[in-house]
């Protein structure tokens, strides 16, 4: 299991993820939950198994990278996963990047509610997305990232990469499932 966040400003995205596993004898390497696309798009997963969810990055990245437009991606997504979902691999999705308009956007999808979300922000406006099953068994993560801010400023990918690293510290401590070591993505528009 990894805790995945996604914070997007109209000017960039920041994307940590817990770093996963250090590997085994059958998994060698650790596994990517997040995938930079080109330079200026991403795909991240959580939930499932490592299989589905390479199988998805794989097939979003190919249309990320064929220019297939957001909205389209994400009803492909939705009818994918829901081919895994009654396998009992439920993935949440996230991806996103500078769209074809030249702006900010993020998608995200969660089969377990079915709930998709498509946001460009503008101006302050701060997106952010969640990635880990039962993110609410975690209290009001939104509001403690809020808290965050206080600390770190919102300004800057710098600052939001802190908070969001003093995020994952706190989900760390109450979940053993969810590493404290981080791997981060920023990506500018």
């Amino acid at each position: 299991m990894s805790f995945i966040s996604v914070i997007a400003k109209e000017n960039f995205i920041t994307v940590m993820s817990d770093s996963g596993s250090t590997g085994s004898e059958h998994t060698p390497q650790p596994e990517e939950h997040v995938v930079k696309v080109g330079e200026k798009e991403f795909v991240a997963l959580a939930g499932g198994d490592r299989h589905t969810r390479e199988t998805i990055a794989k097939h979003i990245t190919e249309l990320l990278e064929e220019g297939t437009p957001y909205e389209s991606i994400l009803v492909i997504i939705q009818m994918t996963l829901a081919a895994f979902s009654e396998k009992s691999k439920f993935v949440m999705t996230a991806f996103g990047g500078v769209n074809r308009s030249g702006m900010i956007e993020v998608c995200t999808y969660d089969p377990n509610s079915r709930a998709e979300r498509r946001l460009t922000p503008r101006g302050n406006e701060i997106a952010y997305f969640f990635l880990s099953e039962g993110a609410g068994k975690y209290g009001n993560l939104y509001e403690l990232l809020q808290n965050y801010w206080k600390e770190t400023g919102t300004e800057t990918p710098s600052a939001m990469i802190q908070s969001q690293k003093l995020l994952n510290r706190y989900v760390a401590s109450k979940d053993e499932e969810v590493g404290t070591s981080t791997v981060k993505l920023v990506l500018k528009k």
